[in-house]
């Protein structure tokens, strides 16, 4: 898979540089990009005897390819070729996303690798693409994202699928809707498991407000399916935004999900276009199926400072705090999007 990719690519690409002198003719373009990130994060347990560990949080490696064929056909692929969470094993992760190339049930180098076909006020999208779940918190690059500011869901749902979707925008532009049918993350090989997805979202924007709602029906096994609903909802305005996540599930390392609440506040300042301060906090409950009245519950929170010195430069430090696992973690590190194309 990976080599045929690549070779589609290469074979590709010089026909999008030769028109890309004819972009406004022709309706072709091609965007190519890659993203490397460096982070720096000790971790500190609060617990007595408790220790200190030192990791790399989301250092990685990936790139953007996107553009258009032609005026209605377009395609994007996000590849994350490394990933060093870990100073011990310094490629454990790296090798992790070589190893599940084919599988459904982990992310791999491939994020997402899609054709989009647009006509009128509807698109239809054919490839590997994001479940259209999560709320506004899926909505960001895995290369963005802070670890540990994020919920046990993003951290434990394969979230990137082969499927198809279809959607819908209103002539004002305010309002997509749209339908999806993915491959499950409950099934170890995609198509072959057997198990798949169904997806609704609305995504709106009127005003300051904007939503991203979702009812998914994922497939844990033959016959059965796990709902999984996600209200997102955010207030934007000159300087700053305040939003709301809200998930019908909690995630889990070995369930993938329970059922459960998961409740996730942001507010985001931004004084300047060189300077953006993140305040997130989140809280998890799901009840125990083994011991009656007995509930697990998580809560986090912290603060994110991002810089842009120039353009494409993100400069970031971030400190947080997890009940759950007793530590606070500290990142320092730079986000930079080179322009290949």
């Amino acid at each position: 898979m990976k080599r045929l990719l690549v070779v589609c690519a290469a074979a590709l690409l010089p026909c999008f540089l030769v028109s890309a002198q004819e972009a406004d003719n022709s309706g072709r373009s091609v965007e190519l990009s890659v993203i490397p990130r460096l982070d720096l994060n000790p971790v500190f347990s609060t617990e007595k005897g408790g220790g200190t560990e030192f990791t790399l949080g989301n250092t990685s490696l990936y790139s953007l390819f996107e553009g258009n064929i032609t005026e209605n056909l377009s395609f994007s692929v996000a590849n994350h070729w490394a990933s060093f969470d870990s100073v011990h094993d310094f490629f454990a992760s790296t090798k992790d996303l070589y190893a599940y190339t084919l599988h459904s049930d982990s992310t791999n180098w491939l994020d997402w690798a899609y054709l989009t076909y647009s006509v009128g006020n509807f698109a239809f999208t054919l490839g590997k693409d994001i479940i259209t779940t999560g709320g506004l918190e899926f909505d960001d690059y895995d290369f963005e994202v802070h670890p540990s500011l994020v919920s046990s869901f993003w951290q434990n749902f394969s979230c990137y699928q082969w499927g198809a979707k279809a959607a819908f925008t209103t002539p004002s532009e305010g309002d997509t809707f749209s339908f999806q049918f993915s491959t499950s993350p409950y099934g170890e090989r995609p198509f072959a498991s057997g198990l798949f997805n169904y997806s609704l979202e609305w995504r709106g924007e009127h005003g300051p407000l904007e939503t991203i709602w979702s009812a998914t029906a994922v497939g844990v096994d033959k016959g059965e399916f796990q709902p999984v609903f996600a209200l997102g909802q955010r207030l934007n305005f000159d300087t700053f935004s305040v939003g709301l996540d809200a998930l019908s599930v909690v995630g889990d390392p070995v369930e993938i999900m329970r059922k459960g609440i998961t409740l996730m506040p942001v507010v985001t300042y931004s004084p300047t276009e060189k300077m953006t301060i993140l305040a997130k906090g989140g809280y998890e409950n799901y009840a125990s199926e083994l011991v009656e009245d007995l509930t697990f519950k998580r809560w986090w929170g912290g603060l994110a400072f991002h810089w842009f010195p120039v353009e494409n430069l993100r400069v970031h430090a971030v400190a947080s705090y997890d009940n759950a696992y007793s530590f606070v973690s500290l990142t320092a590190g730079v986000l930079y999007h080179i322009s290949i194309l």
